[in-house]
């Protein structure tokens, strides 16, 4: 069944929410298991550079937010074990804004490598794609202090082409001019500051602030 179980209990007895389980992370997670033990280190960064975040991103990932923790042992219960003890493992798991987690593990050696990815999701039915007259990006905000929307198209900021307060639903439409390069998405809150909840290159694949090379294919090795 994977960590999720030793993850959400631990969360269990303080109170917090439980994680839901994300393919995409897990998907994330399982590349750079077996990059990882073919390998034969551990590593949160590539030889590129990369993170977990660039990592998730190359894949189509949009959350603004990425964790991980890795580990390498005989047995799962080992691993678990393992984390519960390291205080800094054990926080990355307790961070009460995670909404998601995803997991994956690869041989190496008499073992398994692990990785265990966390996210938090702030826009649900988040839609990012072509529409006729221009790129749209659409969705509700979740959390309940979503005051006004904003999307940042490189400096550019996009005024919306509907907002509703009430619901939260919110939805830009981006002229081809504008649509390309980094596309930031927020909303600003009740103490008026910009939370940026999503982010994407347009087209895909075209760049990063970190430069063109983060988003190329993953490194033979970590």
């Amino acid at each position: 069944m994977g960590p999720l179980g030793w993850a959400n209990a631990l969360r269990g007895a303080r109170g917090l929410a439980a994680l839901e389980e994300d393919a995409l992370l897990s998907e994330t997670a399982a590349r750079w298991a077996r990059a990882l033990a073919q390998a034969g280190m551990l590593s949160h960064r590539g030889e590129d550079g990369s993170t977990a975040l660039d990592r998730y991103r190359r894949l189509g990932g949009t959350e603004a937010r990425i964790g991980e923790i890795l580990g390498a042992g005989p047995s799962l219960l080992t691993i678990e074990r393992a984390w519960e003890s390291s205080p800094a493992h054990k926080q990355m798991v307790l961070k009460p804004s995670w909404t998601h987690a995803g997991w994956a593990s690869a041989p190496a050696g008499d073992g398994r490598v692990w990785v265990m990815l966390f996210c938090q999701e702030l826009v649900q039915g988040l839609r990012i794609g072509e529409d006729p007259d221009g790129l749209e990006v659409s969705g509700t905000f979740l959390p309940a202090d979503a005051r006004q929307p904003v999307l940042l198209a490189g400096l550019l900021r996009v005024e919306p082409a509907s907002w509703d307060p009430v619901t939260r639903a919110f939805r830009f439409l981006l002229q081809p001019a504008q649509s390309a390069g980094y596309l930031r998405l927020g909303y600003i809150g009740a103490a008026g500051t910009v939370v940026v909840t999503n982010a994407v290159t347009w087209p895909r694949g075209t760049g990063s602030p970190g430069g063109p090379a983060r988003f190329e294919g993953p490194a033979a090795r970590p």
